[in-house]
């Protein structure tokens, strides 16, 4: 899981959207790329792990910051005069299941800190969105929370059945366009949404064989589980309060974790109230 910044190690800007963004929860943010800055890029540097596996560049961590200072002011720059351009993803795959693998995609460590310092922007804004039920990829939340979130009222006998989900190929087949429709309620800022189209319209080299997905978001970038989780909260999250809770008979709750969820139920009657 990607490191997330506190509100200690915050940038005095991103606070003031924090403030912002709790304060008005239909403030659309119009001015926001002045935020990621040479010093925000390398915030976002400072918290990639030493060991991370290298991208289609073959550019470790050390080696970038053997010129640390120059490689982000050239990237800022070309951040700012819309010259930047992601490279690449290279794909993996990782045993996950007998005969089953999981791809995940890999980043140079350059996009990795565009990611970073996207996501740390993203991140200030949708914390404060975010409802208590989703626990997947968010500062200060984990399985461990989900879990004693879960278990606490079956211990009590709260619960009569428990009905879980997993998004089959969520991250693979997400749909990109509704996506970034549903980022443009609160981001309007053009020069962040660009930046973070091209995060999401990447090629991905796998092997010898290049291609060019119209769907999803890379598994293994550090902007697609905030991102993933924005998607999430509009279509899973805010439709089972507003929509299907005031309709239930007896208490309902729904725990996620990611694209996995957990809604449960006291009550053995129907499901939908009459």
């Amino acid at each position: 899981m990607p490191v997330a910044q506190t509100m200690d190690t915050m940038s005095p800007g991103l606070l003031k959207v924090v403030e912002r963004a709790r304060r008005d929860p239909n403030a659309q943010f119009n001015s926001l790329a002045h935020l990621i800055e040479p010093a925000a890029l390398e915030r976002a540097y400072r918290r990639l792990r030493k060991d991370a596996a290298v991208g289609v560049d073959g550019i470790t961590k050390d080696q970038y910051g053997q010129h640390l200072e120059g490689n982000l002011a050239t990237l800022h720059e070309r951040l700012r005069t819309g010259h930047y351009r992601h490279q690449p993803i290279r794909r993996v795959h990782i045993p996950k299941a007998p005969d089953k693998t999981r791809p995940i995609g890999i980043s140079t460590t350059e996009d990795k800190i565009v990611q970073g310092a996207i996501r740390d922007v993203l991140e200030a804004i949708y914390e404060q969105d975010f409802l208590p039920c989703s626990f997947g990829f968010r500062p200060g939340r984990g399985a461990h929370d989900a879990l004693r979130t879960l278990q606490a009222p079956i211990y009590r006998g709260e619960v009569n059945w428990i009905l879980e989900a997993d998004i089959q190929s969520f991250f693979d087949s997400l749909n990109r366009s509704q996506l970034v429709e549903m980022l443009r309620t609160r981001v309007a800022d053009p020069a962040l949404l660009r930046w973070i189209g091209k995060c999401l319209h990447v090629g991905i080299l796998d092997g010898a064989e290049y291609s060019e997905p119209d769907a999803g978001t890379v598994q293994g970038s550090s902007l697609s589980p905030l991102l993933g989780n924005v998607y999430l909260h509009h279509v899973l999250d805010v439709w089972f309060e507003r929509d299907v809770r005031p309709h239930l008979r007896g208490r309902a709750l729904l725990v996620r974790y990611a694209d996995d969820c957990a809604p449960r139920r006291r009550g053995r009657e129907a499901l939908m109230a009459d």
